[in-house]
């Protein structure tokens, strides 16, 4: 019979502590030490190798060794330290190593998310892989940038659904939920539609279309009443110059709107409307 505590349990490296009723301390784990790097697995869901990153260790462990181990499942696979393992191999010194008896691959995310060291590259290498129940929508996200060629954010952004809002991003957008690997693509087709028109842009305002913040205006204001595609095709790029001085994010916008409305005609059969961000209450 288990005998009941009032304690708190907190896990670390997979072993439960009652630290509520925690008093001294207590080694959890052993150091270990090892050179036979063959010894060591990669998950193929962790993000590659980076070289640079690699020789920036190499510098470092040369000055001060090793200062952090590596962190391993009971299986040697490497749930955290991939970089540090490789520059230990290329220096030809032993490795430092700990194990985490509940590590998986489903951590490797969740470490890197924290520690900011993931580009969302890697994330979307993560998540595509086999192994991760929601992988088919992040290789829809793939094959869109591939075909696409966009800013993976503006993509992101497009493949979140006319309803994303390019100002949350960061905050309320779809981001965290892409790191977190529960992102869904919602309008597959409108993303598509869009992306074709950004495309167009490129043979007209090749060095603009690159920048996150113009094409994040041309999401916002290809949803506005009384836009019509062709007539921004030829105001954008025979106005170009009103995107000279824009700096953050509203600056793109009302730029856009003045390149629009720029000496618009309205009258007459080929009158077009004006848009407006404000007027509509977007």
């Amino acid at each position: 019979m288990k005998t009941k505590t009032n304690g708190v349990m907190h896990t670390i490296l997979g072993k439960k502590i009652d630290y509520k009723n925690f008093t001294a301390s207590k080694q959890i784990t052993k150091v270990l030490y090892e050179k036979n790097y063959t010894k060591f697995t990669l998950f193929d869901n962790n993000r590659g190798i980076n070289d640079a990153h690699v020789t920036n260790l190499i510098a470092s462990m040369r000055k001060s060794g090793q200062l952090m181990p590596v962190v391993v499942t009971s299986n040697m696979e490497v749930v955290d330290g991939q970089h540090r393992l490789k520059a230990c191999e290329k220096l030809g010194v032993p490795v430092s190593y700990v194990v985490n008896y509940a590590g998986s691959s489903k951590q490797i995310a969740v470490i890197n998310n924290t520690q900011k060291s993931w580009k969302n590259t890697d994330f979307l290498k993560h998540f595509s892989h086999a192994s991760h129940k929601n992988n088919s929508e992040y290789k829809k996200v793939k094959s869109f940038l591939d075909k696409h060629a966009l800013p993976f954010h503006v993509a992101l952004m497009l493949l979140s659904g006319k309803n994303a809002h390019p100002n949350r991003m960061k905050d309320r957008g779809p981001l965290p939920a892409f790191r977190k690997g529960v992102f869904k693509v919602d309008d597959l087709d409108y993303a598509s539609n869009v992306a074709g028109q950004l495309l167009k842009l490129k043979s007209f305002v090749p060095n603009l279309v690159k920048i996150n913040k113009f094409c994040l205006a041309w999401i916002k204001i290809s949803k506005l009443p009384h836009f019509d595609v062709d007539t921004a095709y030829k105001q954008i790029e025979n106005h170009s110059n009103k995107f000279d001085k824009c700096n953050n994010q509203e600056d793109w916008y009302e730029a856009m709107i003045q390149a629009y409305n720029y000496k618009l005609v309205t009258k007459g059969k080929r009158g077009r409307k004006r848009i407006s961000i404000r007027k509509e209450g977007f």
